[in-house]
């Protein structure tokens, strides 16, 4: 008897596990086979606008049955400083009904640079309660669409708005007080802080704000070195979890993910979280825009955006 109960735990825990919510990276074999699905919409978050306006001119091409989310307008919160900040509550059950998404909808996302956008399109549906069963990444973007030479048109798809109303919250975004109390204060030493910005960022060499520089006792590893540069699909399992853990970003560990914007933090999260998967990641946001603007917050290597400009010229 007791053999069969032991069974019957088995058994349930199995089918948790195997039921546990995830975004799923999918191959682009997988979205030709479902380009038509009901309940499936594709959504497109290009880099550049000419891929949004005045695409029939310039003969920028989409994969069939796609909708565009704009990563400047869409994915921002423009009503507060800085506007790189996911968007509110208000403005994403706006954009969601624009897209013709509802609350049961299946997400295809996918981008043209390395899941960047996508990446942040997915990750702040997962903030707001999306099931993330639903939601799904597509590996290599429209670089390995293109690559397979699969179908393509040069518009795309009119949708009927729908009705989406967030319901729950999930929480995976962090602040700039979360980071300086756990990680430049000490109070977690558990939580490694990671900065998936370029090298040149990092080292304030490139500087992009106000001040160049880093947030004080993070570790910097290039989200973008997860990608295979030919096709920008990811890199194996084993070689994201060399990648990560040789500076000491492992499982065992919280990690705080921060960029530039917050598009490569979401790139990272969906590496660490559902490639990987590591247990508790995760995302600030904010990152070095809202950082940097905040003055009296500390920063490594800090330099001054003018100091930079007077030693071009």
């Amino acid at each position: 008897m007791r053999s069969i109960k032991w069974s019957f735990v088995l058994v349930m825990f199995l089918m948790w596990v195997s039921s546990a919510a995830a975004i799923e990276l999918v191959e682009p074999e997988w979205l030709k086979d479902h380009l038509n699905d009901k309940n499936l919409r594709i959504v497109e978050v290009p880099e550049k606008a000419e891929a949004i306006a005045g695409e029939h001119k310039k003969g920028v091409m989409h994969i069939p049955n796609t909708v565009v989310a704009n990563r400047y307008l869409d994915l921002g919160n423009f009503y507060v400083v800085p506007p790189t900040l996911y968007p509110s509550k208000e403005q994403f059950e706006k954009l969601m009904a624009r897209l013709g998404i509802d609350n049961d909808t299946t997400v295809v996302a996918y981008d043209d640079k390395y899941g960047l956008f996508a990446s942040r399109l997915l990750v702040i549906m997962e903030h707001y309660g999306h099931d993330t069963n639903k939601l799904k990444l597509l590996n290599g973007g429209i670089v390995k669409w293109k690559k397979l030479g699969y179908p393509l048109v040069d518009g795309h798809a009119d949708v009927k708005p729908t009705r989406y109303t967030v319901v729950k919250m999930n929480p995976l975004l962090i602040t700039w007080s979360d980071i300086y109390r756990d990680v430049v204060a000490g109070q977690k030493p558990d939580v490694v802080l990671l900065d998936v910005r370029p090298a040149d960022e990092y080292l304030a060499k490139n500087i992009r704000s106000i001040r160049g520089g880093r947030i004080p006792r993070s570790i910097n590893i290039t989200g973008t070195e997860g990608n295979n540069k030919d096709d920008h699909t990811f890199k194996s399992k084993e070689a994201l979890k060399a990648l990560f853990s040789k500076n000491g970003t492992t499982d065992n560990k919280v990690i705080y993910t921060y960029c530039h914007s917050g598009d490569r933090t979401a790139h990272a999260y969906v590496m660490l979280k559902y490639i990987l998967g590591y247990k508790d990641v995760k995302v600030y946001d904010g990152s070095w825009s809202e950082w940097a603007t905040i003055l009296s917050l500390p920063a490594e290597d800090q330099v001054w955006y003018s100091e930079k400009a007077v030693v071009g010229n």
